[in-house]
């Protein structure tokens, strides 16, 4: 064999060698692009999620303080009242 034969044969092997590495690596490329898009869908759905469970959050904390809010209305309007017959009995004293 010739040494032009030799280099030839050469070549190809490395181009086979060349080729099927390229080969796995798109096939490895592809595999982490399916990988990255699954893991996109699964960091789109907990932001979902978490804006779902954030927005429940805040309803419920302002529920909390239109609740407390009512209560307090109550606890004034008892106080108001008690303060109503305290002066209603202080009048009745006076008129006396």
């Amino acid at each position: 064999m010739s040494e032009v034969s030799k280099r030839v044969l050469s070549i190809k092997g490395k181009l086979e060698k060349i080729d099927k590495r390229f080969e796995k690596l798109k096939q490895e490329n592809e595999e982490l692009k399916r990988g990255s898009s699954d893991l996109q869908r699964l960091l789109d759905d907990e932001k979902r999620k978490t804006q779902s469970v954030q927005n429940e959050y805040n309803r419920l904390k302002l529920a909390k303080t239109l609740v407390s809010t009512s209560g307090d209305k109550a606890e004034m309007k008892f106080r108001v009242n008690e303060l109503v017959r305290e002066i209603d009995k202080c009048i009745a004293l006076l008129n006396r």
